[in-house]
This record gives structure tokens, sequence and C-alpha cells, in this order.
């Protein structure tokens, strides 16, 4: 990002941005690059603390790999970050599709995976999510719709998992499943994903089990824990207008 966009989207000017920036890169937080800034070498091992450190993934590690072994495709953790997702773990199998899905990727909230996480979120931010969605269209062309988008929550909210084929990449099909605490919140999302040739509908209905019976084990070592997204924390972050984020380069 350039000075001038850094400054306009904290209300600093940008000399005071400037200073900011400054501090940040004698600590390794952010670098220069040609288009501006960009963040620096001293956030990985930031990010692999995170990952050791956490509860969730430390819980959903042996999991996910048991998972990716026993179906040999890509098994991956979510949680919401405000209105989007993040992918905060991801478990290859041997057979496992070799597209770019890294950790700590943001995805939006209204496809694939994210229709888990969308399926308890309050009404106020539902109607943020299906303004961004509504000029969106699937890798396979097809336009998002709203009441379609609103009874597939609705079945998510009873049966407790979630079906994509060809959504957010043509040629892939993913099935999902919540990760809830004690207190009854979706805190993640545990999914399968893999080429639609060996997702066939039987294969997806027998990992419709094995995806809850996995995320019921993690829910189950995880229940004291709370995701901040859910208490309020992360939801009232400063979002881009509803214009910006549909104009962003979200690959359905």
């Amino acid at each position: 990002m350039s000075l001038r966009e850094l400054g306009s989207a904290i209300n600093l000017s940008n000399a005071t941005t400037l200073r900011m920036l400054a501090t940040l890169e004698d600590f390794g937080l952010i670098e220069k690059a040609r288009a501006g800034y960009r963040l620096g070498l001293s956030v990985l091992p930031l990010t692999h603390g995170y990952l050791l450190g956490n509860e969730l993934t430390l819980a959903a590690l042996p999991v996910l790999q048991d998972l990716a072994r026993s179906t040999g495709e890509a098994v991956s953790l979510f949680v919401r970050f405000g209105l989007e997702r993040i992918v905060i773990q991801r478990v290859d199998g041997p057979s496992a599709l070799r597209y770019l899905y890294p950790t700590g990727q943001r995805l939006p909230l209204y496809l694939g995976v994210g229709k888990i996480l969308a399926a308890t979120i309050l009404p106020e931010e539902m109607e943020v999510i299906l303004a961004i969605a509504e000029k969106a269209r699937f890798a396979s062309g097809e336009p998002f719709s709203r009441a379609r988008f609103l009874e597939e929550l609705e079945q998510i909210r009873k049966v407790k998992f979630a079906v994509s084929i060809n959504e957010r990449v043509m040629g892939v099909a993913s099935v999902a499943a919540p990760i809830i605490n004690a207190s009854g919140e979706t805190i993640a999302a545990v999914n399968i994903a893999g080429p639609v040739n060996r997702m066939n509908a039987e294969r997806l209905d027998t990992y419709s089990v094995e995806i809850r019976r996995a995320a019921k084990v993690i829910s189950d070592q995880c229940g004291f824990f709370k995701n901040p997204a859910l208490s309020g924390g992360l939801s009232r972050l400063r979002y881009e207008s509803t214009e910006e984020r549909l104009a962003s380069d979200y690959t359905m």
C-alpha cells in the first residue's frame, strides 16, 4: 500500500503515518516495496508463534492429519475474522489438490466453507455480507442468489454440514462442518476439499459423516475456547465500503 492509502485508512496525516511506518520498519514489521509498503520479515515468526501457541490449531492438527490420511484429500481449518474467514491450518493428503490455499489467506463468508461460519452471524452482519455478495459470481459463472444462500444457511443450521461444488474454484468440491464450543458458539469450521471427479455424491455423503465426527472431536477438546470474532471484537473492525469490497479480487 502507498503512504497516502495507509494514511487515509487510519485517518492520519502523511507525516504522522510516515513516522509510524519508520518505527515499524525499524522492527522489521514492514518493508518498502515498489508500490509503497508491505509486511516485513519479522511477521513470519509471529505467525509461527501464533500457530504453535493457539489452542485450537494444536487440538485440531492431529485430527486434520488423520482425516487427510484417511481421505487422501486436503483438510483445512478456518476461523472467522470479522466478515471474512481465514485459513489457520491445512494438511494435505496423498492425493490432495495442489492449488494455492495458504495459511492466513482471507476469504469471503458467502461461499464454500464460509457458509458454515455465516450460518450463526448476527442479522445486521448478514445484511452487510448480502450486500457484498450481491454482484458476485461463482467460479462456474453462476450468479450469487440471495434466496438460495439464505436457504442453504437454514439447512446448515439443521444438518450441521455444508457441501460446495464449483463455488470458489472450478472443479473443486468440499464438505465442511462447524466446530462448536461449550457455549454453543461456532468457533471455527473444518473441511475436506478435492476434485469433483473424486468427490462424487457417494463420497460426499461419506465425508459428511467423517467431517462431522472430526469436528466433534475438535469441539470436545476446545470446549473452553472462544473466538473473539463472536464476541464483537473483530466484528467492529473498520471495513471498506461495499463498493470497495465488491471490487476486490476474490476468486469464486
